[in-house]
């Protein structure tokens, strides 16, 4: 008969043993959990796709973007696709998939990029273009940093051409952190090349720089001249001052924006109550033809180049050039917005051809 002492030994193993058994169930269930709440760890690589899109096989690489799309990223897939549907110019397919994504991110440059070239192979360059200008300047502080430069040469060459002194406001290029964005406390300002002193001549004030960042603008920086003096007026009331000239530079964006969506209210919300219409139409007769005009069915598109922006004492005259297309009517032409301040809102009380 077997001793107290070995039955006991034997009952120990035989619950050690089933301890055993169940940790390792134990284990191996834990890891399969980890795996199943952790798909991101499972995301391929889209290598295999982008080498089929460098060969050029873009029928092969929109096959085996179906084949592996369970195991892409959401936005991998997207762009990998549209990237294959541009290379078959199936344009309005490639747009329909990339909007989701541009819109949630304009930051993302890639995803701009192509969501970009369909709009342009759906022939809406405009909006091609605008798509692209935001991803730039919500992304990279360099590139809007190189805008500000090419504005201030555009302007430099402009007056250097028409023989005439250029008055234009020196860039202000701002500092970025590391997410990109701009730093307004501190800005650094790019001066222009000194000149030679005249004998007697006062020195003019630096202008302070604006304490808030750059609006984006739909238009191009003006190249803003003085007028002929009429008489010995104070300096300051020759030229615009910068915040002058940035609030004018966005009205006539917003402006643009108001008319091309034929928002009629935010449209004629830009004209003073003292607006002279030309021709010698009555302001009634004036308001009455607008609103007809610019609400009649049928899209519309305007587009205007900024050339000059004089001020005199409380008058800012903005000369462009303006691009105005229709089902029937095309045309390019220059005109002037005549801006007067209005208890601190600019407002347009003349507009005329050139």
């Amino acid at each position: 008969m077997p001793s107290i002492l070995t039955e006991v030994r034997s009952s120990i193993a035989r619950k050690l043993c089933l301890l055993q058994n169940s940790l390792q169930f134990f284990y191996g269930a834990l890891i399969l959990f980890f795996i199943s709440i952790a798909p991101a760890s499972a995301y391929v690589s889209t290598q295999a796709i982008d080498n089929l899109l460098l060969k050029g096989d873009s029928k092969a690489a929109l096959a085996q973007v179906e084949v592996l799309k369970k195991d892409l990223s959401p936005i991998d897939y997207a762009n990998t696709k549209a990237s294959a549907l541009l290379m078959l110019g199936r344009w309005q397919e490639a747009a329909n998939l990339l909007e989701p994504y541009y819109e949630k991110d304009h930051a993302n440059l890639l995803v701009a990029n192509n969501y970009a070239v369909a709009l342009w192979g759906m022939d809406k360059k405009e909006q091609a273009r605008k798509v692209l200008e935001t991803a730039l300047n919500t992304a990279t502080p360099a590139y809007r940093s190189l805008r500000k430069i090419y504005s201030a040469q555009a302007a430099e060459a402009y007056a250097k051409a028409l023989n005439e002194k250029n008055s234009a406001p020196a860039p202000i290029l701002l500092a970025a952190s590391n997410g990109g964005a701009d730093l307004v406390d501190k800005p650094i300002v790019v001066a222009q090349a000194p000149k030679a002193p005249a004998p007697a001549a006062p020195v003019a004030p630096v202008a302070a720089p604006s304490s808030q960042a750059p609006k984006t603008s739909p238009v191009a920086t003006p190249v803003v001249e003085s007028p002929p003096a009429q008489v010995a007026a104070a300096e300051k009331d020759t030229s615009p001052t910068p915040q002058e000239l940035e609030l004018i530079t966005a009205n006539m964006g917003n402006w643009v924006k108001a008319w091309s969506s034929k928002n009629v209210k935010s449209y004629l919300a830009f004209y003073s109550p003292s607006f002279s219409p030309d021709k010698g139409l009555s302001y009634a007769d004036w308001l009455e033809q607008r609103k007809q005009r610019v609400a009649k069915p049928g899209a519309i598109n305007v587009e205007i180049s900024i050339m000059k922006v004089v001020k005199s004492k409380n008058k800012i005259l903005v000369t462009f050039r303006q691009k105005y297309n229709s089902a029937n009517v095309n045309t390019n032409s220059v005109k002037c917005l005549e801006w007067v301040n209005d208890k601190g809102t600019w407002l347009i009380t003349r507009e005329f051809n050139k």
